[in-house]
């Protein structure tokens, strides 16, 4: 069973729990171009805090749209 073949209570949590760690890899990478920018420095790729993959995994479960 696949990440896509889940339905009901698991699907939502899953959902629930991607979510959640897309808003923290967000707001991490956002302090982070913060940092930078106070600092002078360049920003950090976005490919660091993984936060594709996390879009990726959400549109597996249908909880974005497909690009």
């Amino acid at each position: 069973m696949g990440i896509q073949d889940l339905v009901g209570k698991e699907r939502e949590l899953i959902v629930v729990a991607l979510l959640a760690l897309h808003r923290e890899r967000v707001n991490s990478f956002n302090s982070a171009c913060t940092a930078c920018s106070l600092a002078g420095k360049e920003w950090p790729e976005q490919e660091m805090f993984g936060i594709n993959e996390v879009m990726n995994a959400l549109r597996m479960v249908g909880a974005l749209p497909v690009r």
